[in-house]
């Protein structure tokens, strides 16, 4: 089974090359692709977020960079894509079964406040949650509050 990550936190997923994960890939039992989607931005300062297209609170990724960062996946052609956002399914037992007769799966992984709808429109197949928790947290830098990201 092949899996591509489109992520803008690539060294997140360094634990996936130990344990279990790490040797079903040494075994060439599965494949994992690591995809920067900062790689993909025209901006000389890296810049992934833009405010929604129109309107609204918060930041998105743009579209573009998002767009260009799937384009870059080879044999993408039956890949099923999966969104992973606190919006989606939450992902159970069942679904990973489903999940597990894929032969590649191309994995979304969201920030900010999400991804740019027209690329969701576009590209993805399924938006899956992975649980009802905050995975990290983002300082006010000039007031030293705390705003909880999903």
């Amino acid at each position: 089974m092949k899996f591509d990550i489109l992520t803008l936190f690539p060294e997140m997923f360094a634990p996936l090359e130990q344990s279990v994960i790490g040797r079903a890939t040494q075994k060439k039992l599965i494949e994992v692709n690591l995809i920067n989607i900062r790689d993909f931005s025209k901006d000389k300062h890296k810049k992934v977020d833009d405010t929604p297209y129109g309107g609204g609170a918060g930041m998105v990724m743009m579209p573009e960079v998002v767009y260009d960062a799937y384009s870059s996946i080879k044999d993408r052609k039956n890949a099923k894509v999966i969104f992973l956002s606190p919006q989606g399914k939450t992902l159970k037992q069942e679904k990973v079964i489903e999940l597990s007769k894929q032969s590649h799966l191309i994995l979304l992984c969201g920030h900010y406040e999400g991804i740019d709808q027209r690329v969701i429109d576009e590209i993805v197949d399924e938006e899956i949650s992975i649980g009802d928790y905050i995975l990290t947290r983002r300082r006010n830098s000039s007031n030293g509050s705390s705003r909880l990201c999903k």
